[in-house]
């Protein structure tokens, strides 16, 4: 999948951070979303694999979609 043809309302990239910074930039980007938007994440940690879908449950975010592309993993995230 290009993640350049996703459709989405917000793009965040969450690459490079480490600790709590990821989720907090997510928590972020959901606030100032709407109801039923679209938010696309990106990271080059492969451990976000079970970490994003695991805050997408607790946060009650429904997790549409999650792949890689090249050496990133995506993750579209619906509010």
């Amino acid at each position: 999948m290009d993640i350049g043809s996703i459709e989405c309302n917000m793009y965040v990239d969450i690459s490079g951070l480490d600790c709590a910074v990821p989720f907090s930039n997510l928590a972020e980007a959901v606030e100032v979303l709407e109801s039923g938007m679209k938010l696309l994440a990106v990271t080059q940690k492969q451990a976000m694999q079970s970490d994003v879908p695991a805050y997408c449950r607790q946060m009650n975010l429904e997790l549409i979609e999650q792949g890689e592309d090249g050496e990133q993993y995506y993750f579209l995230i619906k509010k």
